[in-house]
């Protein structure tokens, strides 16, 4: 949705918003949140118009359309809604389709960014009930700003389920060169929130003979820089296959709700290195293979590397082992099924 309403709004790919444009009141990122609003509710509508004809609880998945239903609901009839982004939708806009390499916490002060928040906040608090996929899916927006943390604290969870897709075939996959040879693989798009330039500077740290190769997939190989390190991939279709091949996955988020990437690889039973934020932080309180990563510094993210590729193969079957029987047990699509069955029994009484 970001990226078709990016596309109507900023035009090209290499259009970037204006400073001024970017600090006015009701600039750039008030417009895109205006036309995002105006996409989303009329391709909700129908439903939401079904939902308010016959339905007790009124449950949705985005703050608009929560507005919408607060706005049109009967009396007695309540609206709850679920979080999925990762961050307040103002600042999202500005960081990812503004300046990606501004530091978040500029950009949090822009005018715009300010005022989706107040907007966004106060949805929240009108809300009958919100909904989380973990307890620790909220750590970025209190991180974000302190107001999250009361919106929050009523909070109930329902945690994520997946599978990863099916194999596909014929990729030219990063396998491990030899026995002691590891590979890591970092999966997901380059905007600001999910790290990758960290990454980079973390792989630039590692010592000229670290044997680890760092495969990327998903951003275009060209935005990478060339290290003999990094194995650029692009887009991947055989996303199974690719999780099958190599020796763990990387996570390095700034922010993090519950990553469905995570999840895959979780299904696969991959080694996880992780920033020890948000949701990352719940896939190592639920058991799965973790390393943790206190912080994303160079120093940090390196000395991450070097202990995953350190790790005999003994040590990361075990940590592989841990990750699938955490799926095993908590994250199969149907226990996430089954989790909103229950959650739904539990509403009849409110």
């Amino acid at each position: 949705m970001f990226t078709r309403l990016r596309r109507k709004l900023f035009g090209p790919r290499f259009y970037r918003p204006s400073a001024e444009d970017l600090k006015r009141p009701g600039g750039v990122v008030d417009r895109m949140l205006r036309e995002m609003g105006l996409m989303v509710r009329s391709e909700t509508q129908p439903s939401l118009a079904s939902a308010i004809a016959d339905a007790d609880l009124i449950y949705t998945h985005d703050l608009f359309s929560a507005e919408s239903a607060l706005a049109e609901r009967r009396p007695g009839q309540q609206v709850w809604a679920m979080c999925h982004g990762v961050m307040p939708m103002g600042l999202y806009a500005a960081w990812s389709w503004g300046v990606p390499e501004a530091d978040w916490r500029e950009l949090v002060e822009l005018p715009d960014v300010r005022a989706s928040i107040e907007w966004e906040t106060g949805v929240w608090r009108r809300v009958d009930g919100i909904v989380l996929p973990c307890p620790e899916a909220g750590d970025s927006y209190r991180q974000i700003d302190v107001r999250f943390s009361d919106v929050f604290a009523r909070a109930r969870f329902i945690l994520s389920g997946a599978s990863a897709p099916p194999k596909a075939g014929g990729a030219d996959l990063p396998g491990p060169r030899t026995a002691d040879h590891r590979v890591g693989l970092y999966l997901g798009n380059p905007e600001p929130y999910r790290g990758l330039d960290a990454l980079v500077a973390g792989i630039r740290a590692l010592p000229a003979d670290s044997n680890v190769t760092i495969a990327v997939a998903g951003p275009d190989p060209a935005r990478l820089p060339a290290h003999p390190a990094i194995k650029a991939l692009g887009r991947v279709e055989d996303v199974r296959s690719l999780l099958e091949t190599v020796n763990f996955v990387i996570n390095v988020n700034r922010f993090s709700l519950f990553d469905l990437s995570t999840i895959e690889a979780v299904e696969v039973g991959k080694p996880l290195l992780l920033h020890a934020t948000g949701g990352n932080r719940a896939f190592e309180r639920l058991g799965a293979g973790c390393m943790m990563l206190p912080d994303i510094t160079p120093a940090a993210i390196a000395g991450g590397l070097a202990r995953m590729a350190a790790l005999d193969a003994s040590a990361l079957s075990a940590l592989g082992r841990a990750s699938r029987a955490c799926w095993e047990t908590q994250l199969t699509p149907q226990h996430m099924w089954q989790r909103h069955l229950d959650f739904y029994d539990t509403l009849e009484d409110v």
